[in-house]
């Protein structure tokens, strides 16, 4: 416990919404790769050999960006875990401080000052 760092939650979360819009951009490049990329409705002759390839490639393609989208999300997830759970660790501390300087404040004021009459 003998390191010093500071987390701000706040912060947390605003690299967990930045997780979400990258999620998102991962999303937006699936579906040109889908719609754009697998096409082979021009392959004829020879090319319609590559028609199996091309599809395979394509979904290959779209479940890595499918994984990354998911992990992105796991992450975002954690962050805001985490941001929630260091607030409510600094709200008992604080909770936790106010009630032993309550207590102390009670104690000190039955304790007679040194050279009072």
């Amino acid at each position: 416990m003998g390191e010093q760092f500071k987390v701000e939650p706040e912060q947390l979360r605003g690299y967990a919404g930045l997780l979400g819009r990258n999620a998102g951009h991962f999303k937006t490049i699936e579906d040109h790769a889908r719609s754009k990329g697998g096409d082979t409705s021009g392959f004829t002759g020879l090319l319609s050999l590559l028609v199996p390839v091309v599809d395979g490639v394509v979904g290959l393609y779209g479940e890595t960006l499918q994984f990354a989208n998911d992990k992105l999300g796991n992450v975002q997830s954690s962050l805001e875990s985490a941001a929630a759970a260091y607030e409510t660790a600094d709200r008992t501390s604080c909770g936790r401080m106010t009630t032993v300087d309550g207590q102390r404040s009670a104690a000190a004021s039955g304790v007679p000052t040194v050279g009072a009459r």
